[in-house]
């Protein structure tokens, strides 16, 4: 009887298929460009307003831990990561995917851009953690 149960588990588990865990990403020091944009319903399922510390990250990186194609079930939704830029710093929550965006970089609402760097850069160079 136990080896049937065993037998019926491991191959329940053999059909699925899962995002890879994101037990991996450490806190080390990522870079890239930091953009803003206007945000809406995001791939993680959630409405945000211009006012929400909110982030898309780029699709490269997101798509890595998005389950069976469902990016509502994407491990790294509700995710904190923290920008540095220039001294000044914003703890933001992983609520979006970016599609411009290249690997490393990350695009926030304008309120959270302006805590940072001037909206008229438009693009500016910045560093970037999970917490």
């Amino acid at each position: 009887m136990f080896t049937k149960i065993v037998l019926a588990v491991a191959a329940a588990a053999s059909l699925v298929s899962a995002a890879p865990s994101n037990s991996g990403l450490t806190r080390r020091e990522n870079s890239g460009d930091l953009t803003f944009y206007t945000p809406g319903l995001g791939a993680c399922g959630v409405t945000s307003l211009e006012s929400d510390a909110i982030v898309a990250i780029s699709k490269d990186l997101f798509d890595q831990y998005t389950p069976n194609g469902n990016p509502n079930l994407n491990s790294l939704c509700g995710r904190q990561i923290q920008i540095n830029l220039g001294g000044n710093t914003a703890v933001v929550t992983v609520e979006d995917r970016c599609e411009g965006c290249a690997y490393g970089d990350l695009d926030v609402p304008i309120a959270i851009f302006s805590q940072l760097a001037d909206p008229n850069a438009g693009r500016v160079q910045m560093t970037w953690d999970f917490l």
